[in-house]
């Protein structure tokens, strides 16, 4: 027997086998009990098709030429042989690489490889043989792949199909030939990697009058020439799949200067600025593999020379823009483009300097070779960002500061910013070049110090400045000079360290954002403008110690302690500090004392705390609004006095009441209620004490009570009052003693039978009744800082004669009470009579109303006088009548009274006074009710309901009659609205 399979003799046609066998058999020589391999079969599954019938080996499985994509696949190997069910499930094995998805994990003999329902194509796959079958057999397969066709002959796991193209799978074929037999075909490249691809570049032009122009290959020309139109940006990208590395560039734009280093882009849009010249370089493994070339062509010149790997093209200083560009990539080390000799037009090397401000306004910019900003009487600076301009030479600026909390920072090159921290000075500078500009160049530069003045001079990297004490830099200058050349001027004192030991603190104060720092003992902040102190920095000089600051800030409470370059509080937040803690910590702590002292909102100067005690106010919301801080040595005589508080905390307050029939109370806090309310328990003792007090001082009380009057004042827990007799407080008065006085007001209510919460009142105002009988039955005492608003409504907090709480008439009408009307002092002899009030404390309308009629009934009989206004039973006009009967229900009627009635002409008919000016609510005739009033040509009468009224008339005194005997009703008006 033959044993190589019979293959069709054009095996690099699509079909690729025989079709005349599709048998691959064994050996004669083979031992029976051997697998050998009798038929393979792939089924494709394909996109808008599904499942294919399967096909016999060689033969292609899925499609070709109409663009559709194998999903999956199922490959298929019949055995003879004795084998178990194993043997047979991984007598051959495949992977798929799927697309979105990879490679999955394989399946075996007919498993499916790919997926279906997910429209997601096949890119490449992987077949091997067990490992008994492929000793004796080799598992050949390749595929047509998108846009590539049938890729070559790929056996035993090897890849075939392509990665990184997105490309599909449209057909495979599959055949297993006996080892050592031919491919069946061309081996050539089973497999396409994108990754194998060289890199490419594309290039666009921003182009004035034209936008964004469309990208071209590389060497070929991006902008455009002869037309006088500027390049305004570049645009470059690197496609190299599968690899690291970017394009890299750098413009210098008109007006503007050398641009920062970005990826992919340089120049501006929508500004009208030429690109005059480009750096474009390449990063990571592309910088390893190519070179990057690009020229310039620059209008009124043309094109210029190639330049490499970052060197300058085109032009700076002389107006020129450039027009178009040409860029290529050449493998490492391969030979240039073209020329190389004229690649840049430009001025000298120029150094550019700027800095900002502690308060964040900017010192300028200055640029050439000799370049200045600031001076004496300058802001201080906190940032500076300098870059060599105009540069033809390779290299670069590097530069860093130094502040007094952080020390030195990293250093920062080509117009980045280097910073001290937030809002602190610098104090020193480094400044260094690098490159062909070190070569070509020194770098000199001189500070001037807001404390010192102008520095000597100092150049390549040494350090300029001041260190230690409160000053800050004001001023920078920079000069390029010629290598070797002398300096601008004297070196002897460039870098000026202050010895002795010291302090620095700066304060961050509303509306004025960081000060300048200040020396031990003086004071950080404001104080008379009512600005916050909102952050702090502490730092000191000379000793192994360091400050440590805790900052109790509104909102917020207690932060963690901080040090060094880090500040206390919070900047961009509008919070205010109200206290602090300080503490030294390192070698040195414990030679010294640290006493600080805040500067609080309506308090002034607190007094001296020191070594992490607590300062300022809390509780209060009182902001701080400056610190002093001095370092001292211990047992020094230069330590401040400490002979007022330091601390203003809200004290703790404990109330406690004992109440009849329940005894003590459980005591309550600050704002608390002692007592009960709605149970009608009387108040009979009480006690309040203060705790957690940070100076001086208690609190005192005294209570009114029942069958004995005003007790004696106790304090600070004592009783007052009485226990197990009885009585019951009516009013108290309370007060503060000491300092705690002067800085807090305590306010307090009570809670009456029958009235409810009374008004509060403060600092030792009686609150509460006296000469009513009136019981005490719950009281709210609540401290607050000195001269703070209320803590509720301070009306009627005290009263001796009963406080009208019911029914009242609306709006600006007449009010109505329980009290009896008392007229004015001018009132005086006989017709100054005033009907007593008869209705209670908490009258509903009813009750007003009722008072009014009945009060009219007693007048029934008493003759008619005008214009009097007096007793039952004496005499009174209409109105007089009306007059009296509204006394009964407390209404004071003011001006319009039984003095002014008699005597005053225009008080003759008040009746009418009162219809003119609507002294009463005026309502419609046809809706009277009882109460209302009846208005008359002239007369006025009472209506007590069923079209009744009474009223007093000439001849006829006061009577019960019709509302229409007096003649014709003008009008009516309801007094109880």
């Amino acid at each position: 027997m033959n044993a190589s399979p019979v293959v069709n003799e054009s095996q690099d046609t699509q079909q690729g086998s025989s079709e005349g066998r599709s048998e691959v058999v064994a050996d004669d020589s083979v031992v029976s009990n051997q697998l050998t391999v009798k038929n393979v079969s792939v089924s494709a599954h394909v996109q808008n098709i599904g499942w294919m019938d399967p096909v016999t080996s060689g033969k292609v499985a899925g499609t070709t030429g109409r663009g559709l994509n194998l999903e999956a696949l199922k490959i298929s190997l019949e055995v003879d042989g004795t084998a178990s069910q194993e043997q047979l499930a991984n007598a051959i094995s495949v992977e798929a690489h799927v697309s979105n998805v990879g490679w999955q994990p394989a399946v075996g003999n007919g498993g499916t490889a790919g997926t279906t329902g997910q429209s997601r194509a096949v890119e490449a796959l992987r077949v091997r043989l067990s490992g008994e079958l492929s000793a004796r057999y080799t598992v050949w397969y390749r595929v047509h792949s998108a846009e590539f066709g049938w890729l070559g002959w790929a056996c035993d796991g090897a890849d075939a199909g392509s990665a990184g193209y997105g490309r599909a799978v449209q057909a495979v074929q599959v055949a297993v030939l006996p080892k050592g037999d031919p491919a069946p075909g061309d081996t050539t490249c089973p497999f396409k990697n994108r990754s194998d691809d060289p890199a490419s570049i594309s290039v666009r032009s921003h182009t004035s009058n034209i936008g964004w122009m469309s990208p071209v290959g590389g060497g070929s020309v991006a902008g455009t020439t002869g037309r006088g139109l500027s390049m305004e940006a570049l645009e470059a990208q690197l496609d190299w799949y599968g690899h690291s590395g970017s394009i890299e560039l750098r413009g210098h734009v008109s007006n503007v200067g050398w641009q920062q280093w970005s990826k992919g882009l340089c120049g501006t849009t929508g500004k009208s600025q030429r690109l005059e010249a480009v750096q474009i370089r390449l990063t990571g493994e592309a910088a390893d593999k190519y070179d990057i070339w690009y020229c310039a062509h620059v209008s009124g010149i043309g094109w210029l020379d190639w330049a490499c790997n970052g060197a300058a093209a085109g032009s700076a200083g002389k107006g020129r823009a450039i027009e178009a560009v040409k860029v290529v990539l050449v493998e490492k080390g391969g030979a240039a483009p073209g020329s190389t000799t004229k690649v840049f037009i430009g001025d000298l090397d120029a150094v550019t300097v700027s800095g900002l401000a502690v308060s964040g306004e900017s010192l300028g910019s200055s640029s050439g070779q000799k370049a200045t900003i600031g001076g004496k009487g300058a802001k201080l600076l906190n940032s500076i960002a300098l870059s060599v301009a105009g540069q033809t030479d390779s290299g670069s600026i590097s530069y860093s500061v130094m502040d007094g909390y952080s020390g030195w920072g990293a250093s920062s090159t080509d117009g980045g910013a280097a910073k001290a921290v937030s809002g602190a000075p610098v104090k020193a500078i480094k400044l260094l070049l690098s490159g062909q500009l070190a070569t070509n160049y020194d770098i000199w530069y001189r500070v001037c110090d807001s404390g010192n003045g102008w520095t000597d001079w100092t150049s390549n990297g040494q350090a300029c400045g001041v260190s230690g004490g409160s000053s800050g830099l004001c001023g920078i200058e920079i000069t390029l000079v010629s290598k070797g050349q002398p300096s601008p001027g004297s070196t002897a004192n460039a870098f000026i360290e202050t010895s002795g030991i010291g302090l620095v603190s700066q304060a961050h104060v509303a509306s004025a954002g960081w000060l300048t720092p200040v020396g031990n003992g003086e004071i950080a902040g404001q104080t008379g403008r009512s600005r916050s102190l909102q952050a702090l920095y502490v730092a000191t000089q000379g000793i192994d110690a360091s400050v440590e600051v805790s900052a109790h800030v509104a909102n917020i409470g207690w932060q963690p302690y901080v040090s060094g370059a880090s500040y206390a509080g919070t900047v961009g937040k509008g919070l205010a500090i109200q206290a602090v803690k300080l503490r030294l910590t390192g070698k040195d702590a414990s030679k010294y004392d640290i006493y600080y002292r805040i500067h609080a909102a309506d308090y002034g100067w607190l007094g001296w705390a020191k070594n992490d005690a607590v300062a300022g106010t809390v509780g209060l919301s009182k902001q701080a609004e400056a610190i002093q801080i001095k370092l001292i040595a211990k047992g020094s005589s230069d330590a401040p006095i400490q002979d007022h508080a330091a601390l203003i905390q809200l004290p703790e307050l404990s109330a406690k009441a004992n109440c009849s029939g329940l005894g003590w109370q459980a005591p309550v806090g600050n704002g608390g209620v002692a007592g009960t309310v709605g149970q009608n328990r009387a108040m009979e003792a009480m006690q309040l004490s203060l705790s957690e007090i940070s100076m001086n001082g208690g609190i005192s009380y005294s209570a009114h009570v029942s069958n004995i009057g005003w007790q004696s004042a106790v304090s600070d827990g004592a009783t007052a009052g009485t226990v197990g007799q009885g009585q019951q407080i009516q009013a108290v008065k309370i007060n503060l003693t000491g300092d705690v006085s002067n800085y807090f007001d305590v306010w307090y209510r009570v809670h009456v039978s029958n009235y409810g919460w009374l008004g509060w009142t403060k600092n030792g105002s009686p609150a509460g009744t006296t000469k009513l009988g009136i019981p005490v039955q719950a009281l709210q005492v609540k401290i607050v800082p000195k001269g703070a608003s209320a803590p509720g409504s301070t009306s009627d907090s005290y009263f001796e004669t009963y406080r009208y709480m019911g029914y009242q008439t609306p709006g600006s009408y007449p009010k109505v009470s329980c009290n009896s009307v008392q007229l004015p002092s001018y009132c005086t002899g006989y017709f100054t009579y005033v009907s007593p009030s008869r209705i209670p404390y908490n009258a509903s309308r009813q009750d007003c109303i009722n008072a009014f009629v009945q009060r009219a009934r007693e007048y029934i009989g008493t003759r008619y006088i005008e214009p009097w206004s007096s007793w039952p039973g004496d005499a009174v006009d209409c109105s007089g009548l009306v007059l009296q009967c509204l006394y009964a229900t407390g209404m004071d009627m003011g001006w319009y009274n039984p003095y002014n009635h008699r005597w005053l002409p225009e008080q003759t008919y008040n009746s009418m006074n009162w219809y003119r000016n609507n002294t009463f609510m005026p309502v419609s005739t046809s809706a009277l009710q009882r109460g209302d009033v009846v208005y008359y040509q002239g007369h006025i009468g009472i209506y007590i309901g069923n079209g009744r009224i009474i009223d007093s008339w000439p001849g006829i005194g006061v009577t019960e009659r019709s509302v229409n005997a007096p003649g014709r009703v003008i009008g009516a008006a309801r007094p109880f609205a």
